[in-house]
């Protein structure tokens, strides 16, 4: 029991720590470095395999941990490097100039990007265990790409492979912890070990201690995540007490699992992963077992364990995973049922054939197959239930979301363990208030959002979450620029708009936040005309969507500059890129940026066009960007979903009045940035932005432009 009481102490006490002293402490060099930006030329060591990631423009690129060797004043020192030309193995040595940013992960000193690069020297550290995943990850194959991604994620926790598409489908659905290695991969790989153990005719306390060799070398294999270090620390705790012969209890376990990592690694105290696991753990001890009881009552046992299991961790974890997403998934419940019975099969195959990679590669890639079929299986049931209507309910935002989740996690316990019937009764109480609180915020989102559907709109910005997607509607036709990540999300903006024909569809470029739904957007609407970017892009996203148009019958036209139009009223012309895009650096500094302009307002849709494509634009058309434009308002569909970077000078020439933001609720890219924001503020431009405001509608009148919002869903 002590230890439980010392475990809820240090956690607070780890956060403020972690938070507020460890940062006014921290006077190492490296400190001044990121909070610069600085770069500076170093010579450090691989110590992983390389990883794909996206980058912040969204293109792929390669990321590795480093361990800087020198200058001395850094050396010792572990960060995240990213680039996107190079390919690093573990153990090179490399040196070159790198620019240091700050790491969203404690564990890392840093996190940087390689400016330039002086030289490469192969080998000069080897690492066993880098070289097993590297093999493995050579030797993968899968009865999909997705497939084999997941059998990679579960058996050593590389989930990189694994398609944004897929990684959204599993966040809907909350099947998240399935997509990387946890707690209850360390759980499996020492049962299968026990298992093996108790057939060898050895002493009790060598199998304990093989069975601690046999954590530690799976720990060392898959990396030090935090959900897989809660594990061992609690599993090393239970197997060295059974070797002194004394037991451990589970809760006691986990919470000098706690105790001791929060102690060696504050930094633990605030991570999700560390969280997610802690109480998932305490969600399977405390609340399951109760659960089990009341299912059992009418369901067969052995689906009431399943469901008890499913439902204890979901419960439990309940205020941190509204934290990340403030959205119920609805089909959670359905979609754990069905995928978990298929993780033991794949870890285990999936693992197996990971340690035979560096000597039986053929063996490897045929196990891994196997493990991929089942893996299957839970890409299709992610998928399908991601695909249901209403797959996630709007929870309440903000600080009185995670109070309100809170005390619905601590009613439920209450409901299950305590005996007293008053507190039952208060619990159950609070349970139907929050329910009811809950229900009639949704009825009140959804009169909302048959409101806004219901009114007549010139330019309707879609909530498609971290993407973009523009309606424009004029003398009975429409246009739509870029169509969001998720087939869902733009159907159900057209779909409520009550658009079935697009004579104009603009694909600026082949970002999957800007192409990803196409098919939600074509799929049973005629498409007169697709308008597609003329920079050469090889990545799959563009060959999907320029196959899925062609499939269709669609005529696709490439943009150039001074190409021109009409939708309705709307005349519109491209601004960039040149014919070729030849000037262009990347994807997006070779998206599509156009001007559109009616009787009523003057509109600029820039895409994902960065500082130096505006300031092109500039220079071209400096006496266009300057002109005033009749004296029509200026709407501007903010570049790049309000990242940094924007040229100044080019919102300062256009003076825009309303400035539409199409960006995702919290995320990862920290977008739209404080200084976009300021540049907008300081010209007095209206913002509007989907995070906040959900789908904007904006409606010309005699009266000028006024804006109706939807809410967020």
């Amino acid at each position: 029991m002590r230890l439980r009481v010392i475990a809820l102490a240090v956690w607070p006490l780890a956060v403020l720590f972690t938070v507020f002293v460890s940062p006014v402490i921290d006077t190492s060099p490296i400190k001044a470095l990121v909070a610069e930006h600085a770069s500076q030329t170093v010579t450090a060591v691989v110590i992983s395999e390389s990883k794909q990631v996206v980058g912040f423009n969204g293109s792929s690129q390669s990321q590795v941990e480093i361990r800087i060797k020198s200058p001395s004043s850094l050396a010792g020192k572990q960060g995240l490097l990213q680039n996107s030309k190079e390919e690093f193995q573990a153990g090179d040595e490399i040196t070159g100039v790198i620019t240091f940013r700050p790491s969203h992960r404690n564990d890392f000193a840093f996190k940087a990007s390689l400016k330039h690069l002086s030289s490469v020297r192969k080998g000069t550290e080897t690492d066993f265990f880098a070289e097993v995943r590297s093999a493995f990850s050579k030797n993968i194959r899968g009865v999909s790409s997705d497939a084999s991604a997941l059998v990679a994620g579960l058996a050593i926790g590389d989930d990189s492979k694994l398609s944004s598409k897929t990684k959204d489908d599993f966040k809907t659905v909350s099947l998240t912890h399935l997509t990387a290695v946890s707690g209850a991969n360390c759980a499996i790989v020492l049962a299968a070990v026990a298992l093996l153990l108790l057939r060898l005719p050895i002493p009790r306390r060598l199998r304990i201690l093989f069975s601690v060799g046999a954590i530690g070398g799976y720990l060392a294999l898959v990396g030090p995540e935090p959900s897989v270090l809660r594990a061992s620390v609690m599993v090393g705790a239970v197997l060295v007490g059974q070797f002194f012969g004394r037991k451990i209890l589970a809760l006691d376990a986990i919470s000098l699992s706690v105790i001791v990592l929060l102690l060696i690694e504050p930094w633990l105290s605030v991570d999700y992963g560390f969280a997610l696991s802690v109480l998932a753990t305490l969600g399977l001890l405390v609340l399951s077992p109760k659960l089990v009881e009341v299912f059992s009552r009418r369901i067969p046992k052995w689906l009431a364990v399943l469901l008890s299991v499913t439902v204890a961790a979901q419960v439990a974890c309940l205020p941190v995973l509204l934290m990340l997403q403030p959205d119920l998934p609805v089909y959670s419940v359905f979609a754990n049922l069905l995928a978990e019975p298929m993780v033991v099969p794949i870890t285990v195959i999936g693992l197996i054939a990971c340690l035979v990679a560096p000597v039986l590669p053929a063996v490897a890639g045929s196990l891994s197959y196997l493990a991929s079929i089942p893996a299957s299986w839970i890409v299709f049931v992610a998928s399908t239930f991601a695909k249901q209507p209403l797959a996630s309910i709007s929870w309440f935002n903000g600080a009185i979301g995670i109070v309100l989740a809170v005390l619905v996690t601590m009613s439920i316990a209450l409901l299950l363990i305590h005996r007293s019937r008053k507190i039952k009764g208060f619990a159950g109480v609070v349970l139907l208030l929050v329910g009811f609180s809950f229900f009639s915020q949704n009825a009140s989102i959804a009169l909302t959002k048959s409101a806004f559907y219901s009114g007549k709109y010139t330019l309707v910005n879609c909530d498609v979450g971290q993407g973009d997607a523009l309606v424009i509607q004029s003398g009975g036709q429409v246009a739509v620029v870029d169509v969001g990540r998720e087939d869902p999300a733009i159907d159900k903006c057209l779909e409520g708009l009550g658009i079935n024909r697009i004579d104009l569809l603009v694909l600026t470029h082949f970002d999957m936040d800007h192409i990803g739904g196409v098919m939600g957007a074509i799929t049973g609407r005629e498409v007169s005309l697709a308008l597609i970017t003329s920079f050469k892009d090889t990545r799959p996203g563009a060959d999907f969507a320029q196959q899925m148009l062609q499939a269709r019958g669609i005529e696709m036209v490439q943009a150039e500059k001074g190409m021109s139009g009409n939708v309705g009223d709307f005349s519109w012309q491209v601004l960039s890129p040149h014919r070729g895009a030849p000037e262009a650096e990347d994807s997006n500094d070779g998206s599509i940026s156009m001007f559109w302009e009616d009787k009523h307002l003057a509109l600029f849709t820039l895409a994902d066009l960065g500082e130096r494509g505006q300031l092109r634009i500039g220079e071209e058309q400096q006496s266009f960007l300057t002109s005033g434009f009749g004296g029509k308002p200026v709407v501007v569909k903010v570049a790049h979903h309000g990242s940094a970077d924007q040229a100044a000078e080019f919102y300062e020439a256009i003076k825009p009045d309303l400035a539409l933001i199409s960006v995702g609720a919290r995320n990862s890219y920290g977008h739209p940035t404080m200084r976009t924001l300021g540049v907008l503020n300081s010209l007095g431009s209206k913002i509007l932005r989907t995070d906040q405001q959900g789908a904007i509608g904006i409606s010309e009148t005699e009266a000028g432009l006024t804006a109706s919002v939807s809410g967020r869903s």
